[in-house]
């Protein structure tokens, strides 16, 4: 199983290893150290380590919502009237069914 992490933890891990000439090094001896700040700090070593070997970074649900939602963007100009049709009708669903949640979502119904 890999291990995983969450967007603003994989965000501060980036910037860490561009900040840092060592980077990943530099990141696994501050974890050793206990001086790890941060999202960072709540990750135990050998999952951390994992995650800078693998990269494995885990979407977030409403991530995962969005980009399928996006992935219902039919292009009228490419696809036939029917097809960009059913893709609009998809996003309306997606769209009314996280307003009956009560859900807000960037770029899709917020």
């Amino acid at each position: 199983m890999k291990p995983t992490i969450t967007k603003e933890q994989a965000e501060e891990l980036e910037a860490m290893r561009t900040s840092f000439p060592a980077g990943d090094k530099y990141i696994l001896m501050a974890a050793c150290d206990d001086v790890l700040g941060g999202k960072l700090a709540k990750l135990d070593l050998l999952t951390l380590a994992a995650v800078l070997v693998n990269g494995y970074v885990e979407k977030m649900p409403k991530e995962k919502v969005r980009e399928f939602y996006d992935g219902f963007e039919g292009d009228p100009q490419k696809y036939p009237a029917e097809t960009h049709s059913r893709c609009k009708t998809s996003q309306r669903v997606i769209k009314c069914t996280l307003n009956l949640l009560g859900i807000k979502i960037k770029g899709v119904n917020a």
